[in-house]
């Protein structure tokens, strides 16, 4: 196979070598970046546009799985797949920051490059479908940019009610729930409850970058009755804390 042919696999690790990835039988069926977790790491993903990412959580700097929370939870990168990988109690956590897999060390190599392959495939036909619906209807293009809009302004409008969700969204915008969570997830890669993070915690930075207001009443502003929980929120979202950015502002 050609190596351009072959999907693009991005490894994310904190340590030098981390238990053999990259080996020859990973190699041989995909085309394998590695690279540790620094600053730039969301933008080498954007940069790259893999087709998935390993992201190793057995190491920290900054946390996997922060990393793995504020990829799902940026426009731009939600819609990659991610497999974590790292101890069998952090599991439950790993799947909770939006990771479509998690394998608990010691991994199988050979079990490791067929859920590679089954969550490739499974991208290729999403993509698949949505490239169909618009090539037949071309004019969807227009509607489905017009739906992303309505639906930020809504969340904009109720940023600061706390049980504004997707039953609220979807009565007022006109769609069942179910089908507002199956657009969404075609049309942004990613969840309702993550459109709504997404946008409440950019709304937050830019309160935050003004330098005037106090991290709770922000916190508030955007729909968060504990201070405490935003700003762990806003950490795993930014990789900085509320007070980190309202610092930086002065």
């Amino acid at each position: 196979m050609d190596s351009q042919d072959r999907k693009q696999v991005l490894i994310i690790y904190g340590s030098a070598d981390l238990y053999g990835f990259g080996s020859e039988g990973l190699t041989k069926s995909f085309r394998v970046v590695k690279s540790n977790i620094g600053e730039d790491g969301l933008s080498l993903v954007r940069q790259l546009k893999p087709d998935l990412i390993i992201c190793d959580i057995s190491t920290s700097s900054p946390n996997g799985l922060a990393f793995c929370n504020q990829l799902k939870s940026d426009a731009t990168t939600s819609h990659i797949y991610v497999i974590l990988l790292g101890p069998e109690g952090y599991q439950i956590e790993g799947l909770r920051a939006g990771a479509e897999d998690y394998i608990s060390l010691p991994y199988d190599n050979y079990a490791l490059g067929l859920k590679i392959e089954n969550l490739v495939r499974l991208r290729q036909a999403v993509r698949g479908k949505v490239v169909q619906e618009m090539s037949i209807h071309p004019e969807s293009i227009g509607e489905n940019n017009r739906l992303l809009n309505k639906l930020e302004q809504l969340v904009l409008e109720n940023i600061g009610n706390s049980d504004f969700g997707v039953h609220e969204m979807a009565f007022q915008i006109g769609l069942s729930v179910s089908v507002l969570y199956r657009k969404l997830r075609l049309l942004s890669g990613g969840t309702v409850n993550e459109f709504v993070k997404n946008i409440r915690m950019k709304r937050a930075k830019e309160l935050l970058e003004t330098g005037i207001y106090p991290v709770n009443e922000v916190a508030a502003a955007i729909g968060y009755e504990d201070s405490k929980y935003f700003s762990k929120e806003f950490r795993k979202f930014f990789n900085k804390t509320p007070a980190e950015v309202k610092r930086m502002s002065n």
